[in-house]
């Protein structure tokens, strides 16, 4: 497991903490959801997992080297000149992968059994990154680099703009990426419903704090519903709650 220990970070001059004193754990074999508002801390915590941000104090503790770390940031550029084919093959090629040009073999290779997904990939073979939809662009991507064998892999909202359809798919693919427990997922979203069916352990992060961590069913459990982004809710206003009683003291 990955620990993350008393990380507290801010922005320079700036005197409110981005992070602060957080301690988290990820753990190998489930997905860990990281959580919270805009703003949370969530991609901080990313940049300073990489080494991008360097933390005022704490330490990070069993994290491999960068070459046994794949993050996916929500933001990445490609050339919408790019096509299906052309992706895959750049993303083999950079990581070793061997690239193989039938595409019927590989699909086989990149164990797409589900018809959808075979029929998904034959469309998008020859269709430039411009013309597919949000969707389509996202399912590449997290196909294709699901396909690459690391020790980490942290998604920074890989469902952003996805139909529920697309996302279920999607996220039975990252679930795939640990299931013979030698791997770390960790995948921040705003989209909690899906987590329902998925082994997996959330992270609520709020204002740099740990808010929450525990099962999907603790979470929901813990303020009596059934609705996640209800349970989610209740707890953003409980922390509030509870800064005005301290104040108010």
């Amino acid at each position: 497991m990955i620990l993350l220990k008393n990380i507290s970070f801010s922005y320079p001059k700036s005197s409110i903490n981005v992070l602060e004193n957080l301690n988290v754990t990820f753990e190998k074999g489930i997905a860990n959801i990281l959580i919270g508002l805009n703003g949370a801390g969530k991609t901080t915590m990313f940049d300073i997992l990489i080494g991008e941000t360097k933390p005022l104090k704490g330490e990070i503790i069993n994290f491999p080297i960068l070459s046994e770390v794949l993050y996916h940031v929500q933001g990445a550029y490609i050339s919408y000149l790019v096509t299906g084919k052309d992706y895959i093959k750049l993303v083999f090629t950079i990581s070793g992968k061997k690239f193989i040009k039938e595409i019927d073999v590989l699909i086989e290779d990149m164990g797409l059994v589900n018809t959808r997904e075979k029929d998904l990939l034959k469309g998008l073979w020859n269709k430039r990154i411009g013309q597919m939809s949000v969707g389509e662009r996202r399912w590449l991507y997290i196909t294709t680099l699901c396909q690459i064998k690391k020790k980490v892999y942290i998604f920074d909202e890989p469902t952003a703009g996805v139909d529920p359809s697309s996302r279920i798919i999607i996220y039975k693919r990252l679930e795939e990426l640990v299931e013979n427990n030698e791997a770390t997922l960790i995948v921040s979203t705003h989209h909690l419903h899906e987590l329902k069916n998925m082994r997996c352990k959330i992270i609520l992060l709020h204002k740099g704090k740990l808010l929450f961590e525990g099962s999907y069913s603790q979470f929901i459990g813990q303020h009596n519903t059934i609705n996640p982004d209800e349970a989610f809710d209740k707890f953003i206003t409980s922390s509030y709650d509870g800064i005005v009683a301290a104040n108010a003291k």
